[in-house]
């Protein structure tokens, strides 16, 4: 066999499987161990911004622009993985702080090692016939599916963070954001937080979005702004937040909304179908009338060609008022704990994962199949 073909066969036959069981692995002790790992990552930011605060305070730091959470290639090579979390300031970009605090990422890397060590006695079961020096250079680019659970971790703690003191006490550039990537390197990271003080006005940020530019309005904060009867079709929001933002009578079906955060919006009447909804999160908004049909947010989904889960959390609609909403033919890990749901249409809808408290059990149609697939909620 010629060697192309035979280092292409060993890496779909071993290499890849071998990924995807460690990534199912490491994702089962996420979902198992998250309120902990959340935990951690919460007071190691709360005793990080009082130092941030302090340093301000003498004058070592202005105005923060981005708190950094980077992954030490270096100590991930000697076998002691960690992240520093540091600071800087629009005059410090380009420097880290010798200030920052170590967080050890030990609970996802130790996956990571397993797998090098499997792929090392599958490399010997070949005879040697694969270059152990070529299979480590090619497995050195290949963190990311290991490394995104730290991003996963840290964009679900700030929900905390933002709300702990010390971060509030920070000072902050009016553009704002909490990044996680690798150490010293600006362009392989990613944003989990961003908060935008130079908002634009309704009529800007509607043509804004209406232009349509690709790539545009992923991570980005939108905040206060009328978007009412809308044009908003097929755009990526990935990831992006819309907090107290009217978008009443929009039209959003076929939008990419993996990981969007929506905070007191108003989304009545809104057509969200056929929309990539994993992990988005409507929480407390107004949804009446929405359109979900042909939805898709389901839970726990893998992508074995790049070993990433996707739905992890589930779509959140807790507390929110979907009455009269439509879910015809989703298929959606919604969790409608306190959501109002009077008179929603769940025609033909995949509702695996989802959640609901046991009294609305009645109180929402669904077929004996739905019902099942239902995790239900509360006291009787």
């Amino acid at each position: 066999m010629h060697q192309v073909e035979l280092w292409q066969q060993f890496l779909e036959q071993e290499v890849l499987p071998l990924r995807n069981s460690k990534i199912q692995e490491l994702n089962a002790y996420y979902i198992r161990h998250r309120q902990e790992i959340l935990q951690g990552i919460v007071s190691l930011f709360d005793a990080f911004c009082e130092q941030v605060r302090l340093q301000q305070e003498l004058g070592e730091l202005q105005a923060c622009s981005t708190i950094h959470v980077s992954l030490m290639r270096t100590r991930l090579n000697q076998r002691d993985p960690a992240y520093m979390i540091h600071a800087s300031d629009l005059h410090r970009e380009g420097e880290v702080s010798a200030r920052g605090m170590i967080y050890d990422a030990s609970w996802i890397y130790r996956y990571m090692e397993q797998w090098f060590e499997e792929c090392e006695n599958s490399r010997k079961r070949y005879m040697n016939r694969i270059d152990q020096a070529a299979l480590h250079a090619w497995q050195a680019g290949q963190l990311y599916p290991f490394h995104v659970y730290m991003v996963h971790a840290v964009r679900l703690a700030m929900d905390d963070i933002r709300k702990l003191d010390s971060f509030q006490n920070v000072d902050k550039y009016i553009e704002f954001e909490v990044r996680v990537g690798e150490y010293q390197d600006h362009e392989v990271t990613e944003s989990v937080y961003r908060m935008s003080g130079k908002q634009r006005s309704s009529i800007t940020c509607r043509g804004w979005l209406e232009s349509k530019l690709p790539s545009e309005y992923i991570y980005e904060h939108i905040k206060g702004v009328d978007l009412s009867q809308g044009e908003y079709e097929q755009l990526d929001f990935n990831y992006a937040r819309f907090e107290e933002v009217k978008l009443s009578r929009s039209h959003m079906a076929e939008t990419s909304l993996l990981g969007t955060r929506f905070m007191g919006c108003e989304c009545d009447h809104v057509n969200f179908a056929k929309t990539l909804l994993y992990d988005a999160d409507f929480r407390e908004c107004d949804l009446r009338a929405a359109r979900f049909d042909g939805a898709l947010g389901g839970r726990n989904t893998f992508v074995e060609t790049y070993s990433l889960f996707y739905g992890m959390n589930g779509v959140q609609f807790q507390g929110a008022n979907l009455s009269h909403a439509s879910f015809r033919y989703a298929k959606i890990a919604g969790d409608f704990i306190g959501a109002h749901l009077d008179n929603v249409d769940f025609t033909g809808a995949d509702l695996a994962g989802s959640r609901m408290l046991k009294q609305d059990r009645f109180r929402v149609q669904l077929t004996a199949e739905q019902r099942t697939a239902i995790e239900w909620v509360g006291t009787d």
